[in-house]
């Protein structure tokens, strides 16, 4: 019997675009039977160049001050932080479907 492993991936963003608009935080977990399983993988990537917040986006955000300080805190090369995530994944057992 294969042991199914699952990804549990949570993105914030500063608007609902890719392009004009920034992942702000991008969160994986690794899950067994719904279960946390151990190791997870986090990070903050910087603003895409020429990207700006969306104003309902902001507006939100500016009622989760903490929330929007702790997705700002270490912030990375996105590039970097994408490959990361990428080698973080290649290191979980199983087929990836």
């Amino acid at each position: 019997m294969t042991r199914e492993i699952y990804v549990s991936t949570d993105v914030e963003t500063d608007g609902p675009i890719p392009g004009p608009h920034s992942m702000a935080q991008l969160r994986l977990r690794r899950l067994h039977r719904r279960q946390d399983a151990g190791g997870h993988v986090r990070g903050q990537p910087t603003h895409l160049p020429g990207a700006e917040g969306h104003p309902e986006t902001m507006a939100w955000w500016k009622t989760q001050p903490e929330a929007w300080a702790e997705c700002r805190r270490d912030l990375r090369d996105p590039g970097e932080a994408m490959s990361d995530y990428v080698a973080w994944l290649k290191t979980l057992p199983g087929n990836r479907t």
